[in-house]
Formats: structure tokens, C-alpha cells, sequence
């Protein structure tokens, strides 16, 4: 099977809590606070594998998650941080967030990675608290929940060429010959149903010129209203947007090669006019099919139209050639290889060229907003310690009113009307207004 999108819920690992602990051994009296730190949680890590070619194991994992720190021991021995989970996807798989709407990664080489969600950090046992004023706290705080996110898999396979044309015009029998590739081959349209990679290596007769190969993409082929979807729609195109080279193919047999030709060429514009705008080879196919009379005669105005078409051709004069008597198949790979030696490859962003934007860069402050029973407070810091904090423990509560006061939320408050027992809101959790 193949599959070049997918839709997937990533989750990183949770933090452990901290522990509350004391000191318990033989001859220790009045051991003091023992509570270790809870493990970070894992991350998750995609990588890109030149060996896979598909998205298909993501259309039955929709939902993967990486795991969770171990909670904080007593001797102060810090929890098991937990595993990063490390995901496989073939080169050249775009990342994106659905929910920022943005580009994470384009993971276009082998062993490029990038974490795209991150393990939540282990919250602190008590003995993290000791202090010369505080010598038996009873204050742990919870883990952080791991990050977790909606992702979008898009594959762009990676490939110098690129093979357009109608239905049936030859592009799969010129693939299976001239590279190892196997696609389906058989008399009637639409018979590649999913892109192919071939990597060409040799001529046909096996010998192999000084810096020569390059790697070959087939897709279904497209024919007019293939933007609106009509037969396989164009939504394989986006597998040789990164090539290089684009190779026209028009069948000999056709009653009109101007019509096909401008035919694919809207459709190529229509759907990205970049795309169309790459340097293209012209080929005509199945030239063994055809009186030689007949085809001079198409070819001769063929010829002399195309010229006028705004597409980047490489070549005045079509190549002709024949996938099963191989006639011209020569010409049309030193052709494909001399071209591309002319033609820079596109630099890829590297994987840290792709921001990532951590607690520390974003807004630090915070704002407190008036609701219809109470008041919410928000503000990456302030909901960090919220989210650490276990309200349910009296010195933990205590000790989280302080740091409101001291960022000076208490006295934003205040000044706003809050009152004693007012409902307070930060992220996922209430408390009630004091006066501290």
C-alpha cells in the first residue's frame, strides 16, 4: 500500500511528581527531607529513513506517545526519566502543526530529525526545598504534562526527474526499463496508480558513463481537469516538485501532439507555476507504432507550434524514442543527465534552521482577565507553577500564594475588585481569592 498523507496526535511523555520523604535509617535520628525529583517525560523524535517510501503505518497509529517520567523515590533518588519515542518516516516528509498552522520541519534527508514534542519536566521533591529558615517541608510539586500535538504528515518524494503526461503515454515501460523499478504496466489509462522511484544507473546496454545516474519519479498520469479532480486528480503532483528536471512524454500514436502537450501544461500551471516552470525535456514515445510518413508529418507541425509555448524546454527538437525496441533511449538519458549537471540543486533548510521556541522565549509576564464568576490569569510562568503545583497540599498552596504575590498578581487583583473567595482560573485549575 501507499500513502502520502496522514493526520496523527503526537504526546509527549508527563514528568514524575516529587515526593514528600524523610530520612529513615538506622541510627539517623531526625533524618531530614528525602523526596527525590521526578523523571522528565520522553520526547518524541521524528527521523527520516531513506529506506521507507510510504506514510501507510500512520493510516492505522493515528496516535503515539512517548513515556512518561517515573515519579521521584525517597533517599532523594531522582525518578526514571522516561524513553524518548523516535518515529521513522521517509525522506522528504513535511511535519505540520494543524492547530499553529505552521511548518515544523521538512525532514528532506537521510537522518535529518526534530523533536516535535517535548517530555514534561519532573516536578521537585521536598528535599529540593530545604532551606537554612525551611528545614522539614512538606512541599512536592507535580510533573509537567507532556506537549502534546496535532500533526500533519505530508510526503514529497525526492527525486532529480520527473515523468508527466496523459494516461497510458509510456512513462511506466520507460521507468521499468531504463531502472530496476517495477511499476504496472498494461494497455489501458491509468494503470500507475501510485507514484514510482527508479534510480537510473546505466545505459541500456549496461555501460555506465563518468558521473552519470540520477533518480526517476512516475506519477499516475493526469489528463484535463485533472485540478478539479477529474480522473486521479493532480495530488500526486507533489511528488516532483523537488525534481530538478521535468521529462514532457507524448504517445507517437496520438492524433495530435500540440493538443496533449498543452493539455498537461495547463494542468502542471494550474496546480503550481513553478512546477511548470522547470527546465523541461520534451520525448515522444512508442515511436515503433507508428509509419514513419504518419509521424513526420504530426511531428512537423509539432515542431513548429511548440515553440511558441511558454514552458522552459531544454530541448528544440523532441526526443523520439521506443520503451520496447529501446531506439532513442540512449540520446534521451545522456540528455536527462547532461541537463541536470546544468541545473543547481535546490538547498533545503536544515532541520535547525526550523525555530523552536521554548518557555524561555515566549511572553513572560502575564494578564488577568475579569470572567462572569471570578477572574482567569494567564502567562506562561504563572501557569507553569500552577500546573506543578498539587492544590490539594496545604504547603504547596501556601507556597504557590507567595509566588503570586511576589510577581505581583495578588496586587493586580486586588486593584481589579477580587474578594475573598472569588473563584480564581489558571490554565485547568481553581482556587479560591485570599488574602494573603
Amino acid at each position: 500500500m501507499f500513502a502520502d498523507e496522514a493526520v496523527i496526535k503526537v504526546k509527549a511523555g508527563d514528568g514524575g511528581n516529587g515526593v514528600v520523604s524523610w530520612e529513615r535509617q538506622k541510627y539517623v535520628a531526625k533524618g531530614g527531607p528525602a523526596g527525590g525529583d521526578g523523571g522528565k517525560g520522553g520526547d518524541v523524535i521524528f527521523i527520516a529513513d531513506e529506506n521507507l517510501n510510504t506514510l501507510v503505518y500512520f493510516t492505522t497509529n493515528r496516535k503515539i506517545a512517548a513515556e512518561n517520567g517515573e515519579d521521584g523515590r525517597s533517599h532523594k533518588k531522582r525518578g526514571k526519566s522516561g524513553e524518548d519515542l523516535v518515529v521513522k518516516v521517509p525522506s522528504g516528509t513535511l511535519l505540520w502543526d494543524i492547530e499553529a498552522g505552521g511548518l515544523i520541519a521538512d525532514l528532506s534527508n537521510d537522518g535529518d530529525e526534530v523533536a516535535v514534542a517535548f517530555g514534561g519536566d519532573g516536578g521537585y521533591g521536598n528535599a529540593h526545598f530545604t532551606s537554612s529558615i525551611r528545614q522539614a517541608p512538606e512541599i512536592a510539586e507535580l510533573g509537567e504534562p507532556g506537549e502534546e500535538k496535532q500533526i500533519k504528515l505530508e510526503l514529497k518524494l525526492i527525486a532529480d526527474v520527473g515523468l508527466v503526461g496523459h494516461p497510458n503515454v509510456g512513462k511506466s515501460t520507460l521507468l521499468s526499463v531504463v531502472t530496476k523499478a517495477k511499476p504496472k504496466i498494461a494497455n489501458y489509462p491509468f494503470t500507475t496508480l501510485i507514484p514510482n522511484l527508479g534510480v537510473v544507473e546505466t545505459l541500456p546496454d549496461g555501460s555506465r558513463p563518468e558521473e552519470f545516474g540520477f533518480v526517476v519519479a512516475d506519477i499516475p498520469g493526469l489528463i484535463e481537469g485533472a485540478a478539479e479532480g477529474k480522473g486521479l486528480g493532480d495530488e500526486f503532483l507533489r511528488h516532483i516538485e523537488r525534481t530538478r528536471l521535468l521529462v514532457h512524454i507524448i504517445d507517437a500514436t496520438s492524433d495530435d501532439f500540440l493538443r496533449d502537450f498543452n493539455k498537461i501544461n495547463d494542468e502542471l500551471k494550474r496546480y503550481n507555476l513553478d512546477l511548470f516552470k522547470k527546465p523541461m525535456i520534451v520525448a515522444i514515445s512508442k515511436i515503433d507504432l507508428v509509419p514513419r510518413e504518419e509521424f513526420e508529418k504530426k511531428l512537423k507541425i509539432f515542431k513548429k507550434e511548440s515553440l511558441k509555448s511558454d514552458a522552459n524546454l531544454v530541448n528544440k527538437m523532441p526526443i523520439m524514442f521506443s520503451g520496447v525496441t529501446h531506439e532513442g533511449l540512449r540520446e534521451l538519458l545522456f540528455e536527462m543527465n547532461n541537463d541536470l549537471r546544468k541545473i543547481p540543486k535546490k538547498e533545503t533548510p536544515k532541520v535547525e534552521d526550523y525555530r523552536e521556541y521554548t518557555l524561555e522565549e515566549r511572553k513572560t509576564g502575564f494578564d488577568v482577565v475579569e470572567e462572569e464568576k471570578g477572574f482567569r490569569i494567564m502567562g506562561p510562568k504563572v501557569e507553569k507553577f500552577a500546573i506543578r503545583t498539587d492544590f490539594n497540599n496545604g504547603p504547596a498552596m501556601y507556597r504557590f500564594r507567595h509566588i503570586l504575590k511576589r510577581i505581583g498578581i495578588e496586587t493586580t487583583l486586588r486593584k481589579m475588585g477580587a474578594k475573598e473567595g472569588d473563584i480564581i482560573r489558571i490554565g485547568d485549575k481553581t482556587f479560591e481569592f485570599k488574602e494573603f
